[in-house]
């Protein structure tokens, strides 16, 4: 089984240990998710505000500081930042276990996410120095299905925790979670040689310079820009309902033991997308294209269930999960192609700072969508937010579908003429 397929990549010592890492690092952050959440909410009583201000100095970091901390991540020791990273994630989290009220909580929050803003661009460029080209795709895939699958296992095992020992509970099995990542990186292989003569061969300009290198890379490969956009716009779009999605679940008829069924069918879904993804691995040649008609087709999907909290649309609960699935296998067919173009249209030396710069659009997408979601909420009801959202998701496929043919077309009659 390891021998092909989107196994590929495991066979490499390097990337064994990176990814091993990464399996211990996605379940702590989502162990940490949920125990915040039940903490705020349940355990202090706190409101609507508080909950926002911990999403908002959570997203902060990747907005602000990751991209400029980001031209450091490319000249250090990769190895030695990330298992640095991990001891002060560490740190952070007993920070987080002592917290004896919002403010406290809402510091540590804010560190730990710091850490995490240097810790995944580092992450990010290390896979260019440990997997070969041709793997790429393969090594992405795998990337998305420890995040698909974390988001699935850590809710669920956080819960769990916090039933059988306490609220705080989770915190001690994150940090230990963190310690046996630290274990897997000491494992990871001197990949520094090559890093170092690479960035040698590059002369070493200003910070400001460095970093505006990454930006301009990013708005002068068209394809790299074209998913970077596209991405960000979703993520934006999806953000305006998420928050919302209780609320519809309710109308859908889904009591409040039911509504982890819906989400945990997302979650399967993006888990099966994955999977098919690393098995198929000919949407490489065309990843906009695939990006594009995901997002197309999650339209479709979006509007339905807003037709369906509408009341316009019924179907039976099986019906909705099923649509909610259809939605998580969609969703991988987006990431794991932006993963992919992220990767191989960024030269290595590169890697942190463009991987840095794509997450801050994308994380200010997801912070500000919520706010300008729930004020949508307010003035024309949740429903036709998500009626709205479906409509906008449908022509943003559309729209880059057609552009990206439109494209094609011309370069075909350019090379048809040359020749």
């Amino acid at each position: 089984m390891m021998n092909s397929g989107m196994f590929k990549p495991l066979r490499n010592k390097a990337y064994r240990s990176l990814f091993g890492a990464q399996v211990f690092s996605d379940l702590g952050n989502w162990l940490d998710f949920v125990a915040i959440q039940v903490i705020v909410a349940y355990h202090w009583g706190l409101g609507e505000v508080a909950i926002a201000s911990v999403i908002i100095v959570l997203g902060l970091p990747w907005v602000i500081i990751g991209p400029l901390a980001s031209v450091f991540v490319d000249r250090l020791p990769k190895k030695t930042l990330m298992i640095s990273c991990l001891l002060l994630r560490v740190l952070f989290v007993a920070g987080l276990f002592f917290a004896p009220n919002l403010f406290i909580l809402l510091v540590f929050v804010f560190l730990k996410a710091t850490v995490a803003a240097l810790y995944d661009p580092a992450r990010q460029s290390v896979i260019r120095f440990t997997v070969p080209e041709d793997e790429l795709p393969e090594a992405v895939t795998l990337s998305q299905l420890s995040v698909n699958t974390m988001k699935i296992i850590g809710p669920a095992l956080g819960g769990g925790l916090i039933a059988l020992f306490g609220v705080k509970s989770p915190f001690i099995f994150e940090a230990a979670g963190f310690l046996i990542a630290v274990l897997f990186l000491m494992n990871l292989p001197k990949i520094e040689k090559e890093a170092n003569n690479l960035e040698q061969k590059v002369q070493k300009p200003s910070f400001f310079k460095d970093f505006s290198e990454g930006i301009h890379h990013i708005f002068s490969t068209r394809i790299l820009k074209a998913a970077i956009i596209l991405s960000s716009i979703a993520f934006f779009i999806i953000f305006l309902y998420d928050g919302l999605f209780v609320f519809i679940a309710q109308k859908l008829g889904f009591g409040k033991e039911e509504f982890g069924w819906l989400i945990s069918s997302v979650g399967f879904g993006s888990v099966i997308g994955a999977l098919l993804l690393g098995k198929w691995t000919n949407w490489k040649l065309r990843p906009i294209q695939l990006m594009a008609a995901a997002s197309l087709f999650s339209g479709v999907f979006i509007l339905l269930i807003g037709l369906g909290a509408k009341e316009v649309l019924e179907l039976p609960k099986i019906g909705w999960m099923t649509g909610a699935f259809l939605l998580g296998v969609l969703g991988s067919a987006q990431g794991v192609p932006y993963g992919y173009v992220l990767q191989s249209e960024t030269p290595k030396h590169m890697m942190g700072r463009v991987s840095a710069s794509a997450m801050s659009l994308q994380t200010f997408s997801m912070l500000v969508a919520p706010a300008a979601g729930a004020l949508l909420a307010k003035l024309i009801g949740v429903s036709f937010v998500l009626i709205g959202a479906g409509l906008a998701t449908f022509f943003l496929g559309a729209f880059a579908l057609s552009n990206r043919i439109n494209q094609a077309t011309k370069k075909e009659s350019f090379q048809t003429l040359d020749s």
